[in-house]
């Protein structure tokens, strides 16, 4: 799936650190729709969970509904996590990136990587 949407757009994977022993609780990658711009996607190795998460601008239009296709082609059964409960805070915990209280559950699921692109 990366080498697919590798050969189509910018795309920088995420995940490679899992590879020597990282951990975090999804793949993720990002694909750069301008030169400063990125769209981020996450892979729940949790649970049947993906999360795209969209800077707010125009060119993410027809990109995300790709990656969404692409994500649910190679993983049967896995679908997107609602945005009213992936943004929920999860009261007990902490984590790398998250104090006490902050972490919500696209961090939990995801990574705190969720947080590296802000909507515009």
């Amino acid at each position: 799936m990366i080498r697919r949407l590798g050969d189509r757009y910018g795309l920088q994977n995420e995940s490679l650190h899992l590879l020597s022993g990282g951990a975090d609780p999804a793949y993720s990658a990002r694909i750069w729709l301008t030169d400063q711009t990125a769209l981020s996607f996450h892979v729940s190795l949790l649970g049947p969970y993906y999360g795209i998460h969209l800077p707010g601008i125009p060119e993410e239009g027809p990109v995300a509904p790709e990656i969404a296709r692409e994500i649910e082609a190679t993983y049967p059964g896995y679908r997107p996590i609602p945005s009213e409960l992936g943004n929920e805070v999860v009261p007990d915990v902490a984590m790398a990136g998250a104090s006490m209280g902050k972490a919500t559950i696209n961090m939990c699921l995801f990574s705190v990587a969720w947080t590296f692109v802000d909507p515009a």
